[in-house]
């Protein structure tokens, strides 16, 4: 379970570990990101209010009482997600632990090959931008909702009784492996795509990603981790961010206008491929 400092760490882990030396060549054709200083601080100011909106939402939660988990009842869930509620795995937790941060380390590939230094801050930039913002949605969502996690209502007696008092019990909803697996993965397909748009590979690094993205969902589930609402509700956040940050930064790709109608004004953003 990724708590809120340690997702914290993830965002600026994720986007220093793309800051290594690129191999300098000529470039065939423009970069097509950049960076510019009110789109750029603006994700970094949104992403960093949701974060610490979800720290102090969360520092009035308290963790389930042992007379609370007593009553919870696997009646009460509904049925798309009951089936959660009986999973419980170590091995799929400790599993999803790796196989997550593997995929957030995977976006180092696109700094391998392209020329300069540029790129790399470029690209580091945007990644560092997608997990804050995902890590900030996400931790806001957790402490607001405060959604019990599912191997709370299991009886197995190996679960640890510490485990479903502990804080992090209470903040289900969303899943946060699941969203940084698909940010991960979204980000790097679709970076890669954008800077080698003739490649071959880039149906297989679409399949790849979003397949080990999947598993992670999936062992989060069978760790009990995570209801199947909750790993939708990550990946569908992870794959907004992933793509989108990418996609704000494209070049010359977003045209705003302002002009009056209907006797007030009205506000056209155009995307031209």
């Amino acid at each position: 379970m990724i708590s809120v400092w340690r997702q914290t760490v993830l965002a600026l882990v994720g986007a220093g570990i793309l800051m290594v030396p690129a191999p300098s060549v000529s470039a065939q054709r423009p970069f097509p990101y950049r960076l510019t200083p009110w789109l750029d601080g603006s994700l970094a100011v949104v992403g960093a209010g949701l974060l610490a909106g979800g720290v102090a939402v969360g520092n009035g939660q308290v963790p389930l009482t042992p007379a609370e988990i007593g009553v919870l009842d696997p009646a009460q869930v509904n049925g798309f997600d009951r089936s959660a509620t009986r999973q419980w795995s170590p091995g799929a937790g400790t599993a999803s632990d790796v196989l997550v941060y593997t995929l957030l380390a995977s976006p180092v590939a696109l700094v391998v090959s392209p020329p300069g230094s540029r790129v790399v801050l470029t690209v580091a930039a945007m990644y560092g931008e997608s997990l804050l913002l995902g890590d900030g949605a996400t931790s806001l969502l957790k402490s607001a909702i405060g959604r019990t996690r599912p191997f709370a209502y299991n009886d197995n007696p190996d679960i640890p009784a510490s485990d479903k008092q502990s804080l992090t019990a209470r903040r289900s909803f969303p899943s946060g492996h699941t969203m940084h697996a698909v940010t991960a993965a979204v980000f790097l397909s679709t970076v890669y795509g954008k800077l080698h748009p003739t490649s071959s590979l880039r149906p297989w690094i679409w399949a790849g990603s979003l397949t080990a993205a999947g598993t992670v969902g999936y062992l989060r589930y069978r760790a009990g981790d995570h209801f199947p609402t909750d790993v939708i509700a990550g990946a569908a956040l992870g794959g907004l961010v992933g793509w989108a940050v990418p996609r704000l930064h494209e070049r010359d790709d977003v045209q705003v206008a302002i002009f009056p109608a209907g006797g007030g004004t009205a506000l056209v953003v155009s995307l031209r491929h």
